[in-house]
């Protein structure tokens, strides 16, 4: 009896829905055939979980040839597909609200009585046109830009990112996000600023829970990264960052590394029982740093231009070596 038009069924290999009667997967093109025993379908050339018996014919064919049978390819259960070009004006942008920060703090600086930081500034040539609390009150402004473009960046990132032959859906969260305001309103002056690696992570965390995994009951993403790690990684990112600004930026891989094993590392999904299981991140240091320093080289051959092209090619190596459950 043929399989009706239209009916679908979850691939054996990566989960996604294809028609019934396909015999290869379009999504992840591993070979499909019928279990001998119960009929099922499972990847061709290997044992059915539910019988333990398998596609004999084929299998059969491959041994009659004289080779031995190899098991089916695991396919990638994550990856990155995106154009780069439309990265450009985002990543542009957080540039020149990164430079405006730098800006405003050092006038703060200079505005401020911190002791021998003002007389050095002031020294260099660095003149308040305005009073410390405006200037304090402007550098916090262009933070919260700052992490408006990141979301934004890191929203793309997100919605390229397939999972099993889907795309993870990410939705708004505006009202967490309003949340999150008010509350970056309220402590980060009354901890002086001391409060940011707390808020950092809470702004991850709600960020994450708006992303979800199709086929996985619209469960969404948890997030376990705590402002005591991104305390730690903060006091670690600026001993290395005179490093990386001698390096004329080559170095700054090292931070982006510090960050991307910390993001990697915190993150857990639901598998197909809905389970949360943390992901699994098994790229290397200097596989990392390699990638880092051309992209890098090329970006500043470019004049900035190959930045969105970087980034991308990131994006796609750690998904490359990110295992999900």
């Amino acid at each position: 009896m043929g399989i009706p038009s239209g009916t679908l069924k979850d691939c054996p290999s990566c989960g996604s829905r294809i028609e019934g009667s396909a015999v290869t997967c379009p999504l992840c093109t591993t070979e499909l055939g019928r279990c001998e025993g119960c009929q099922g379908w499972i990847v061709a050339g290997t044992e059915c979980p539910r019988c333990r018996k398998s596609t004999a014919v084929r299998v059969r064919q491959a041994a009659e040839a004289g080779g031995a049978v190899e098991p089916a390819k695991e396919p990638p259960k994550i990856l990155f597909e995106a154009e780069p070009f439309p990265l450009l004006p985002l990543l542009l942008l957080r540039l020149l609200l990164f430079a405006a920060c730098c800006g405003a703090i050092l006038q703060a600086v200079a505005a401020s009585s911190f002791g021998p930081a003002t007389r050095f500034v002031v020294q260099h040539g660095v003149r308040a046109r305005f009073g410390w609390a405006a200037l304090w009150g402007a550098v916090a402004v262009f933070l919260l830009l700052i992490g408006v473009t990141g979301h934004f960046i890191r929203r793309f990132r997100l919605k390229h990112t397939a999972m099993y032959g889907a795309f993870v859906e990410v939705k708004w969260g505006i009202g967490a996000l309003l949340i999150n305001l008010l509350l970056s309103a309220v402590i980060l002056p009354l901890t002086a600023g001391l409060g940011l690696p707390w808020i950092y992570a809470r702004y991850r965390q709600s960020f994450y829970h708006t992303c979800t995994m199709p086929g996985r009951g619209g469960k969404a993403f948890t997030f376990e990264g705590t402002g005591q790690g991104v305390l730690g990684r903060c006091g670690l990112s600026l001993l290395l960052l005179p490093l990386a600004i001698a390096s004329g930026g080559f170095l700054l891989g090292l931070i982006t590394w510090i960050w991307v094993k910390w993001e990697q590392s915190n993150l857990s999904l639901p598998d197909r029982r809905g389970q949360y299981r943390p992901v699994e991140f098994f790229g290397s240091f200097w596989g990392y740093l390699g990638r880092w320093m051309l992209g890098w080289f090329l970006t500043l051959i470019t004049a900035g231009i190959y930045r969105p092209w970087a980034k991308v090619a990131e994006w796609r190596w750690i998904a490359k070596y990110t295992q999900v459950p």
